[in-house]
């Protein structure tokens, strides 16, 4: 069934690139279809999703195929960050064209600078300009600019802005970040490594790129603190945490595509210039996803 509020267990998907970065969409088709049963959301055009390094056409081919290939089956979410905040109003078009439920807005990028009220107003100007709900995501290892617990307090009051993801890592900060949830105002996790014990701590989900191949790890997680099992969370947590060591070797998001060309999808390249892992790398994350079942 349809959620009718975000949260849950949320893939930032990926996509997959043929050798010449064109979207692979035998691939990324059977993809959406091999994790959504195990899923609560999809969230296209994220940091996984690659967004600030496709090009116009091969973002706009990613987000209507995989939209149609969902076939409204669960709620989806849509990266629509730019460098600018002109320049992210402009990203609803996408939005609106293809009637996704909720927008996922990053801070403007590119130029480093500290003004928490300046990047208040971004946030409420595409908030007022959005005909879709409105969620933040503050991910400062990208966007240079941390969304502090200050800024989110006063975010949330805003009636067309409904949640945070956060994928700082910061439990402290998260922490904080928790205590401006309510009926309207949802704080979700990005980190896989934290997924217990933010769920435990109250968060109402999890972002992750391990949801985009192996999805039913976080799902454990979930199941387990939700039925208040100490013992199998630890054990599902653990797995996640071992599993998304495929992340280390290399940049990120060169491992996860290596891991998705060995499940099969894809070619295994990131779009340019990120390198893609070297052979030895490669074998690494083979070795791993052997571990955990998921690769003969």
């Amino acid at each position: 069934m349809k959620r009718t509020h975000p949260g849950g267990i949320i893939s930032p998907l990926a996509i997959p690139l043929d050798s010449d970065e064109n979207l692979d969409v035998n691939s990324l088709k059977r993809l959406i279809d091999q994790i959504l049963p195990n899923l609560d959301g999809l969230f296209i055009l994220g940091s996984t999703g690659e967004f600030a390094h496709l090009t116009e056409y091969v973002a706009d081919q990613f987000v209507d195929i995989a939209l149609e290939h969902a076939a409204n089956r669960l709620p989806t979410y849509l990266g629509i960050g730019d460098t600018g905040t002109q320049r992210v109003i402009r990203n609803l078009d996408r939005a609106k064209r293809n009637k996704v439920d909720y927008v996922v807005v990053t801070s403007s990028y590119y130029y480093s600078f500290d003004d928490q009220l300046s990047l208040q107003e971004h946030f409420i100007r595409v908030a007022e300009a959005s005909p879709i709900p409105v969620i933040l995501y503050n991910i400062p290892q990208n966007t240079h600019i941390n969304l502090t617990p200050e800024s989110v307090e006063k975010l949330s009051e805003h009636p067309n802005i409904v949640g945070l993801k956060d994928s700082m890592g910061d439990m402290i900060q998260f922490q904080d970040f928790l205590t401006y949830r309510s009926k309207k105002f949802i704080v979700m996790q990005g980190r896989e490594q934290l997924a217990a014990a933010s769920l435990w701590l109250g968060a109402d989900g999890i972002v992750s790129a391990l949801n985009t191949f192996a999805p039913q790890i976080v799902q454990r997680i979930m199941k387990a603190v939700e039925e208040n099992d100490r013992t199998e969370a630890l054990i599902a947590q653990n797995e996640a945490t071992h599993l998304a060591q495929i992340f280390s070797q290399g940049y990120w998001l060169s491992g996860l595509k290596a891991a998705l060309q060995l499940l099969g999808y894809g070619s295994g390249r990131p779009a340019s210039p990120v390198p893609s892992c070297t052979r030895q790398q490669v074998d690494s994350i083979r070795k791993i996803l052997r571990e955990h079942g998921l690769l003969d």
